[in-house]
């Protein structure tokens, strides 16, 4: 789960992944700017996730508070990509200007990894 974020990542997802982002949000530009928008929004600390429930076979974006684990808003809840909003991850770089560490996040994000869970959880 958490070797979404690795070297070399920041290639916009291809395959399955990529189409369901765009049918469940309309595009890659539209997922990022509601995954920036519900992190940054998020009070304290916590994680913002692109998740697939399972269940429904669709991607949803979650949010949860402090060290709470995605299984805590369903168990149907498959975590495809975390993007850790606590300050500790990105104090020094961004200072408190959590907007900033959310743009450049995607930079680096390992969508291959993602999507070659999306596959293996669909499977």
């Amino acid at each position: 789960m958490f070797g979404a974020l690795q070297e070399g990542g920041g290639e916009p997802p291809h395959g399955k992944l990529g189409w369901a982002i765009d049918e469940d949000f309309g595009s890659i530009e539209k997922l990022i700017k509601k995954m920036n928008a519900e992190g940054a929004a998020l009070q304290g600390s916590g994680w913002v996730w692109l998740a697939l429930d399972k269940e429904a076979k669709k991607l949803s974006v979650e949010t949860t508070p402090n060290q709470d684990p995605l299984v805590t808003k369903g168990s149907n809840l498959y975590p495809l990509l975390g993007i850790d909003v606590w300050e500790h991850a990105y104090y020094l770089q961004y200072k408190n200007v959590r907007p900033d560490y959310l743009t450049n996040i995607w930079k680096v994000v390992n969508w291959k990894y993602a999507g070659e869970e999306y596959e293996k959880v669909l499977a």
